[in-house]
């Protein structure tokens, strides 16, 4: 298989992959299904091998970037509320 330019050997079973990847990129539903039932087997096959890590406390820089992406959703929100008034018609 050629990938990025480059020849390179794969398995079977990612040649398949690959192929319904690319088949679902280009809106086949059933590639798509197919391909979500597969990552849906090895998440729960990968989760019964080990427990998920534990959660770890919101550093400060973490809340910092919350804030300020809740500060931008908010003036964009404000933004398309002015801007749906003003599109409204007088009266």
């Amino acid at each position: 298989m050629t990938i990025d330019g480059r020849r390179r050997t794969i398995t079977k079973r990612e040649a398949i992959v690959t192929r319904m990847v690319d088949k679902s990129t280009s809106a086949d539903l059933r590639a798509t299904k197919m391909l979500i039932d597969m990552m849906k087997d090895v998440e729960r096959k990968a989760g019964d091998a080990a427990p998920p890590p534990a959660p770890r406390r919101p550093t400060e820089a973490d809340k910092e970037v919350v804030q300020r992406f809740v500060a931008r959703l908010r003036r964009q929100i404000l933004q398309e509320i002015e801007e749906a008034k003003a599109a409204e018609p007088p009266g």
